[in-house]
């Protein structure tokens, strides 16, 4: 993206994250580093202004990372929230004393020369900490509450800190975040759906030309965008492969068919592998052994099937920005595949942003606003090992979830749901029996928590389940959050 930007140089949890979404929500672009980065790699990247975010605790120049003291030399406006605050005062010689007061709601004057609060007065909100700073020389306190600086500013040079974050639940965050983007930064408001669309395009256009690429689609919300946004780029340049893994949930294989190849017309290649992977899976009861096998055979499997498509030089994965900010890819994984190239039209995109991008491309809403699926199924929905007869119990469970939870209009307000398998035997029985647990979370930040689904909707859908399902003898409902436990039982 090379229009113009914020950066988020981020301590660490979730702060840097929320600020991001609120940022790019009032249409204003910013990407995430670590708060370490460089000085000259933040030049380098020529950013309208940067954000320190994240982190806790007293700050100390021998302890936890820093930002690179000649940033703020570089002439940028910075702002530093919270701990990125206290760090910004302690390395420009101010002196951070101890912590003042904790989880307090204060009343809180802003000064109103400040542009970072103009129109602002005074407004009580929720304090999670201050601690006593001695300001650095040039700086002067532009918000207070109780005697004790909140905020503070050198506005000749353009450095803010506050002590308070404004990601969540403050009645003038937004406001203040366009203050600084927009008033003291400069920030057009670019980052619109329709000039996302536009960017990604001409980048997809520049570096394929007239060349072919193959993706792997699941069916699911980023790769299903992905193969939209290139085929939108490249037409007929864009072949997909769907390998049905028999670990799907129930009607996926039929809409990758009817969505992509015959209502869009997006070639889609399709694999019947069931067999090859419920014969790596057998005898596996291990997670992290069930998601090696599942993603080694997927690997193999894409090798030869890519053998097969002539004059293909780039391969498209899904890659989303919650993926590049959590690490949890290898970036550069290209499933064993050697001689292409990496294309990730999504990569710089939180889910929420793909999402809106698929529905301005026209994808269906099942398609936009399908559930979230591990790469390896609902095999990290089963525990213990995977077979055949466990995998169609849960997928037929999760299918009548997902069915009662669409009629009664509630699709939209959960942010996950799903069934999931736990292995069982019936007291004084000897055949297998199963448990079938019914789960569904809501979001606030990086953290789920148990939603709290109708009564009647579980009766209904517990009913359902041991009608349909003989085997099940019991259905329960899972009100573990996450953290402390992972949303898929086996991950």
């Amino acid at each position: 993206m090379n229009r113009d930007k914020l950066l988020i140089l981020t301590y660490g949890g979730a702060q840097a994250h929320a600020l991001a979404r609120q940022l790019r929500g009032c249409q204003i672009y910013c990407e995430l580093l670590p708060v370490d980065t460089p000085a000259a790699d933040v030049a380098a990247l020529a950013p309208r202004g940067v954000i320190l975010a994240g982190g806790s605790g007293i700050p100390s120049v021998d302890e936890g990372p820093q930002c690179d003291p000649a940033l703020y030399g570089l002439g940028l406006p910075v702002l530093g929230i919270g701990h990125g605050a206290r760090c910004m005062a302690r390395q420009l010689g101010g002196e951070v004393r101890h912590t003042a007061l904790e989880d307090q709601t204060l009343q809180l004057h802003f000064v109103s020369s400040s542009p970072l609060f103009a129109g602002l007065s005074y407004s009580d909100r929720l304090i999670t900490r201050l601690d006593m700073i001695e300001l650095p020389a040039g700086f002067s306190v532009i918000a207070h509450g109780h005697g004790i600086a909140a905020a503070f500013a050198c506005e000749e040079k353009k450095l803010y800190g506050m002590q308070f974050g404004v990601e969540t639940n403050d009645p003038d965050g937004l406001e203040i975040l366009d203050h600084f983007a927009v008033d003291i930064c400069g920030c057009e408001r670019w980052w619109t759906t329709e000039n996302i669309v536009s960017s990604i395009i001409d980048d997809i256009r520049a570096r394929v030309g007239d060349g072919h690429a193959l993706m792997a689609l699941s069916g699911g919300v980023d790769s299903s965008v992905c193969a939209a946004l290139m085929h939108r780029a490249i037409g007929d340049g864009m072949h997909c492969l769907y390998i049905d893994t028999g670990l799907m949930r129930k009607g996926d294989t039929r809409a990758v068919r009817e969505l992509f190849g015959e209502a869009m017309g997006i070639p889609v290649r399709c694999v019947n592998a069931r067999d090859r992977f419920f014969g790596r899976l057998r005898g596996l009861t291990s997670p992290s052994d069930k998601w090696a096998a599942v993603s080694d055979e997927f690997s193999i499997i894409y090798q030869e099937e890519a053998a097969l498509f002539s004059g293909v030089d780039f391969l498209v994965k899904g890659t989303i920005y919650s993926d590049v900010l959590n690490f949890s890819r290898d970036e550069q994984n290209l499933g064993g595949l050697s001689g292409y190239q990496l294309i990730e039209p999504t990569r710089f995109l939180f889910k929420n942003e793909v999402r809106a991008v698929g529905e301005y491309l026209g994808l269906a809403p099942e398609i936009t606003q399908r559930q979230p699926l591990p790469g390896s199924g609902l095999a990290m929905r089963i525990t213990g090992e995977v077979t055949m007869e466990k995998i169609a119990i849960v997928r037929e469970s999760d299918a009548i979830l997902r069915e009662e939870i669409e009629e009664a209009g509630l699709s939209r307000r959960i942010n996950r749901y799903c069934a999931e398998l736990a292995e069982t035997t019936s007291t004084g029985e000897k055949r297998c029996r199963y448990v079938v647990a019914l789960r569904a979370l809501s979001r606030s930040g990086s953290v789920y928590t148990s939603y709290r689904l109708p009564y009647d909707l579980l009766e209904r859908a517990t009913e359902r389940i041991l009608t349909a399902l003989p085997k099940v003898d019991r259905v329960v409902y899972d009100l573990t959050p996450n953290p402390p436990r992972p949303v898929e039982w086996e991950m």
